[in-house]
C-alpha cells in the first residue's frame, strides 16, 4: 500500500489523507470529532491508545531531519530578536501564552497578540524594530493572521510559523514554517506535539544565552520569595 501511494507523489498515508480533506469542502471541529469519535471505541482505554498513536506519530515528525532542521532554522532567527511577539488566536491563544510565559522566564523579552477583529490593530501598533514574530496559526488565511504577516512585511520583521502543513499559502508566508501534525488528518486537533516542539524552541533559545536565561530565573525566585514573605506579613 505504501508503494501505491508513494508512486502518486506521496510519502505517507497522512500525507494523501491531508490533501483529500483540504480537496474539498473546509472541515468542522465538529466533523473533525465525529470522525474521531469513529475511529476510537467507547472505553476509556481504548481512547487513550488511540490519542497515545496520534502523538506519537506526531512526535515522529519531530525527530524527523526535516523538522529539527526547520526547528534550529526558526530558533536562529528568534535568536536575534531584542523582543519575540508570540501571535495565536483561539485554542492556540493559551499556547502563546504559555510559550511567551516561559521566554520570559529564560530572559527573553516577549509579548503576545492575541486579539481578533479590530482590537488586532492596537496591538500591532506597538510593534517595532527588532522584534521578530513566532507565528501559531494553522488552516486558511484568515483576516487576522494575513494582517500579522502584512505589518511584520511592512515593518521588515522576521517571522516564524508554527502550523500544520509547510505547503499552504499559509506557510509561504513565513521566513521560516516548522510543520508539526495537530492529531491526524481529518480528526480532532491534538496540540501535544506542537507543545513539545514550541518548549524544544524555548529551550533552545535559553541554551544560546544560558547566562541571561539563569539570572532571569534568579529573579524569578527571589520575586517568589518576596511575595510569599508578604504575604505572611499580611496574615
Amino acid at each position: 500500500m505504501l508503494r501505491t501511494i508513494q508512486s502518486l507523489g506521496f510519502d505517507s498515508l497522512a500525507d494523501l489523507k491531508r490533501v483529500i480533506l483540504n480537496s474539498g469542502t473546509a472541515s468542522t471541529p465538529a466533523d473533525d470529532m465525529r470522525r474521531t469519535l469513529v475511529d476510537l471505541e467507547k472505553t476509556t482505554g481504548e481512547a487513550l491508545d488511540g490519542i497515545l498513536g496520534a502523538h506519537a506519530d506526531g512526535l515522529a515528525v519531530l525527530k524527523s531531519r526535516k523538522c529539527r532542521a526547520r526547528i534550529a532554522a526558526g530558533v536562529r532567527v528568534l535568536d536575534g530578536a531584542e523582543r519575540i511577539a508570540v501571535f495565536g488566536i483561539g485554542p492556540s491563544s493559551a499556547l502563546a501564552t504559555y510559550v511567551s510565559t516561559l521566554l520570559a522566564r529564560c530572559g527573553r523579552r516577549s509579548r503576545i497578540i492575541n486579539a481578533t477583529g479590530s482590537m488586532l490593530a492596537d496591538q500591532l501598533l506597538d510593534l517595532r524594530a527588532g522584534d521578530r514574530l513566532l507565528i501559531l496559526a494553522y488552516g486558511r488565511l484568515y483576516r487576522e493572521v494575513k494582517a500579522v504577516f502584512a505589518e511584520a512585511k511592512a515593518l521588515g520583521l522576521p517571522t516564524v510559523l508554527v502550523t500544520e502543513a509547510d505547503d499552504t499559502p499559509l506557510a509561504k508566508l513565513a521566513d521560516v514554517c516548522v510543520a508539526i501534525p495537530r492529531g491526524r488528518p481529518g480528526q480532532m486537533a491534538l496540540h501535544g506535539a506542537t507543545l513539545v516542539g514550541l518548549e524544544a524552541m524555548v529551550l533552545s533559545l535559553a541554551a544560546a544565552k544560558p547566562e541571561a536565561a539563569l539570572s532571569s530565573l534568579d529573579t524569578l525566585n527571589r520575586l517568589r520569595r518576596a511575595t510569599e514573605a508578604q504575604g505572611k506579613s499580611a496574615k
